[in-house]
């Protein structure tokens, strides 16, 4: 009898060690992208000074994003909307599943769906899950990697926030 609570015990354990594993090779990988990609978003946010502006607004029909201040455009940019956090549930959720956003708004995202599946990465392929806002910051960080955005920027709605991937960018009064 405790050679098979043994063998249970062993086995169990085997079980949640590969799983930590390979948690850990997925997270080991989320985090080097995380870091090379959060290096070129800060330069981008330093530059245009993107947490300085008062007000920001992203317009899903034109596909920019205007940064402002006291009323005046100072950045403009392009961008795609990578996903949305609930500070409620405490869930992340990918734009490619989520109906408010226009087609056009998410067009990009079907690439990190693609890249999710040919890796087998369930956090890529599935549509809402729990998660922290690190863990957001770095999904953010993949499919930017991905799609080749520029940088990204997080902007508080109702319950959480926006992820928009910035594609383009220029000062307002650039001519």
């Amino acid at each position: 009898m405790h050679k098979i609570i043994l063998i249970f015990l062993y086995l169990f354990l085997f079980s949640q060690i590969s799983s930590a594993q390979e948690k850990t090779k997925i997270d080991k990988f989320l985090d080097e992208v995380n870091s090379g990609f959060v290096v070129d978003s800060k330069k981008l946010t330093d530059e245009y000074k993107l947490g300085k502006y008062d007000r920001w607004d992203a317009d899903q029909d034109t596909g920019k994003l205007v940064f402002s201040h006291e009323g005046k455009p100072k950045v403009i940019a392009s961008f795609q909307i990578a996903g949305s956090y609930s500070n409620t549930s405490k869930t992340w959720k990918w734009s490619w599943s989520n109906d408010t956003v226009d087609l056009s708004m998410k067009r990009d995202m079907n690439k990190v769906k693609e890249f999710g599946e040919k890796i087998q990465s369930l956090q890529l392929t599935t549509a809402q899950f729990d998660c922290d806002e690190d863990y957001a910051w770095k999904l953010v960080s993949m499919a930017g990697q991905i799609i080749k955005a520029k940088g990204a920027y997080r902007g508080k709605i109702p319950n959480g926030f926006v992820y928009l991937l910035i594609t383009e960018i220029k000062w307002a009064d650039a001519k």
